[in-house]
C-alpha cells in the first residue's frame, strides 16, 4: 500500500486536519494517475533499462509517450530528479503517494547491488499482485455496498412519496396508530421538511465516519473488532498474512536485513493488530530472538505457518518457506472472498426485505384496522 503522504515535519505532530488534507491530496493524485498506469511505467522502465538504455533516456521516452498530461508530469518529476544526480529510489520517493515503502526498498536494494533491472521487475510484480488483491476485495465489497444504497433509496422513496398519501387518512387520530406507523409518519415529515440539507449532512457524516475509522486512532479501536466479524474477519486475516509474508520473503530474497524486512511487513499488514505483531517481532529480533518465537502460539498466525517458519529459520531456507506460505495464503484469500460473498449476499437481501416489509406493514396495519371499523 502506498504511503499516505509526506511525513510531517520532525517535532510537529500531525493533526487530524493535516491527515485529512493529505488524504484528499493523495486521493486526487491517485485518480489522476491510477496505480495501473504506474505499474505500466515501472514495467516498461525495467525492460528499457535491461535493453541498455540509461535511466534518464528511458524516463524521457516514457514521459513523451505518456497517455495523459498528469502521467507525463509524474514521470517527468522522476526524470528531473535522476538528471539532477539523485538516485532513482530518492526520485521515486518524492512521489510519496505513488510508491509503497516496499517498492522503494526494492529499488534501493537494486541500486546497492547493481541489479536495478531485476529489482524493478520485482517492484512491478509486487505492484501487480497488490493491485490484483485490492480489486478482488473491492469486488467482494461492491455487492453489499450496492444493496445498502438500493435499500436506502427504496426507504427514502417510500417515506417521501408513499407515506404522505396516507398521512391524511391516518391524521385524524394519530395517537391510536401503531408505534411503527407513527414513527415512519414522523420520519416522513422530517425528510420532506428538511431533506434538502439532511442528505448532504448525512453524506458528510458517512464520509467523516469512514475517515475516522481509517485514522490511526480509529484503527486501534476498530481493527480488533473487524477481525472478529464472521466471514469478513477471515478475509482481513487472510489478506494481512498473505501481504506480510510475501513482503518479508521478497525483502529477504532481495538482500535486505531482517529488521528492515520486518518493518516493511508491518507497513503493508493493513490491520493494526498485525502491525503490532510485526513490530513486536522486530523488537524481539533486535534482542537476539528468532522470528518464529513471537509467531508461535499467537492467534493471529496459524500454528502450521509458525512451525514452518521455525523450520525455515533453522534450515536457512526461510525466504523459500515464506514464498510457499504466501502461495498458500493467496488461495486462502480467494476462499475467504467467496465465503464472504456467500454470507453477505443473503444477509443483505434479508435485511433489505425486512426493512421494506416493516415499512409496508406499518401502512397495512392501520388500513386493516380502519376496514374492520367500517365493517
Amino acid at each position: 500500500m502506498s504511503s499516505a503522504g509526506a511525513a510531517p515535519s520532525v517535532g510537529v505532530p500531525e493533526t487530524g486536519i493535516d491527515r485529512f488534507k493529505t488524504s484528499v491530496r493523495v486521493a486526487i493524485k491517485r485518480m489522476q494517475v491510477p496505480q495501473e498506469q504506474i505499474l505500466d511505467v515501472v514495467t516498461q522502465l525495467a525492460i528499457m533499462f535491461d535493453t541498455g538504455l540509461n535511466l534518464s533516456q528511458a524516463l524521457e521516452v516514457l514521459e513523451k509517450q505518456a497517455a495523459t498530461p498528469q502521467l507525463s508530469e509524474f514521470v517527468g518529476g522522476i526524470r528531473r530528479g535522476v538528471e539532477n544526480g539523485k538516485p532513482l529510489s530518492t526520485s521515486m520517493a518524492q512521489q510519496d503517494w505513488a510508491f509503497s515503502p516496499v517498492a522503494l526498498a526494492l529499488v534501493r536494494a537494486g541500486e546497492m547491488t547493481g541489479d536495478l533491472g531485476t529489482m524493478l521487475m520485482k517492484v512491478a510484480a509486487f505492484m501487480e499482485r497488490d493491485i490484483s488483491t485490492r480489486k478482488k476485495v473491492r469486488s467482494a465489497m461492491s455487492y453489499p455496498a450496492f444493496m445498502a444504497v438500493m435499500a436506502t433509496c427504496v426507504v427514502i422513496f417510500l417515506l417521501v412519496n408513499v407515506f404522505p398519501k396516507f398521512a391524511e387518512l391516518f391524521g385524524d387520530q394519530p395517537d391510536k396508530l401503531p408505534g411503527p406507523t407513527r414513527f415512519f409518519l414522523n420520519l416522513s415529515d422530517i425528510l420532506r421538511a428538511h431533506g434538502a440539507w439532511l442528505f448532504p449532512v448525512g453524506l458528510l457524516g458517512l464520509a467523516g465516519g469512514i475517515w475516522a475509522i481509517r485514522s490511526p486512532e480509529g484503527r486501534r479501536v476498530f481493527d480488533p473488532f473487524f477481525l472478529r466479524l464472521p466471514a469478513f474477519g477471515k478475509l482481513i486475516k487472510a489478506v494481512s498474512i498473505s501481504r506480510s509474508f510475501h513482503v518479508l520473503g521478497v525483502m529477504m530474497n532481495a538482500g535486505l536485513n531482517v529488521l528492515e524486512a520486518l518493518q516493511l511487513a508491518a507497513d503493508v499488514a493493513g490491520n493494526h493488530r498485525y502491525v503490532d505483531l510485526w513490530m513486536e517481532t522486530k523488537k524481539k529480533v533486535e534482542n537476539g530472538h528468532d522470528i518464529s518465537e513471537t509467531l508461535m502460539d499467537n492467534p493471529l498466525i496459524p500454528p502450521a505457518e509458525a512451525a514452518m517458519i521455525s523450520l525455515g529459520e533453522r534450515s536457512g531456507t526461510l525466504p523459500t518457506v515464506l514464498a510457499k506460505i504466501t502461495g498458500h495464503h493467496e488461495k486462502k484469500v480467494e476462499a475467504a472472498i467467496k465465503a464472504f460473498v456467500a454470507v453477505i449476499e443473503p444477509a443483505m437481501t434479508i435485511i433489505m426485505g425486512a426493512v421494506v416489509a416493516l415499512i409496508v406493514s406499518s401502512l397495512i396495519m392501520p388500513m386493516f384496522a380502519i376496514s374492520q371499523v367500517m365493517k
